[in-house]
């Protein structure tokens, strides 16, 4: 049983299936439909308390998305403000990006701040976040950690325009086809390209 399945991605061997409320990462084999729990207490994360950790004693609070380059997962922890990565092979969970703090501001690592991640997807490269209340899609180099921003002034709007220029009202699920990015700007009821 699942509690509120909300993301999903394939390796193309498994499904990977983010729980909303049920603060778990799980995995499904996808030739016979086995389902375990990767990674997740299934618990929230207690404010001050580290998230990172292995399997279940890694701690998700109320996560959104998820994508995968076919070595690790990457995770939108929406409640926690953080993009947390997820190593298949060993559970073993850390944050790549984000200080918890729910602002927008660039940086690198930790350095870097989120306001309600939501979705996420990547080039193999990058991962590229839309942030439902900061207005704006993030950049992330997935080798070091650097967050920057791509899209969006911060401010709610529906501006055509380029990179900070360009305005968002609550963009949620955003995707690539290795070229450009779509996004699914939720308020605005439009689905929008970046080039």
């Amino acid at each position: 049983s699942f509690n509120r399945p909300i993301g999903i991605t394939t390796d193309v061997t498994n499904l990977y299936v983010v729980e909303y409320t049920g603060q778990r990462i799980r995995q499904i084999i996808i030739d016979n439909g086995t389902v375990t729990t990767l990674a997740g207490s299934g618990t929230a994360t207690v404010t001050g308390q580290s998230p990172d950790g292995t399997g279940t004693a890694a701690s998700f609070n109320n996560a959104l998305d998820i994508t995968t380059d076919g070595t690790n997962l990457y995770v939108a922890d929406g409640s926690n403000n953080l993009i947390r990565q997820i190593v298949i092979s060993t559970g073993v969970v850390t944050t790549l990006a984000g200080s918890g703090s729910g602002s927008s501001s660039n940086g690198t690592g930790t350095a870097a701040s989120f306001n309600r991640p939501w979705g996420i997807t990547t080039d193999g490269t990058n991962l590229y976040v839309s942030e439902y209340n900061g207005h704006n899609i993030r950049q992330i180099v997935i080798d070091n950690g650097t967050v920057t921003t791509l899209a969006g002034s911060g401010s709610s709007g529906s501006a055509d325009l380029t990179g900070t220029e360009a305005s968002f009202n609550r963009p949620s699920g955003v995707t690539t086809d290795g070229n450009d990015l779509y996004v699914i700007d939720n308020s605005n009821y439009l689905i929008r390209k970046i080039e």
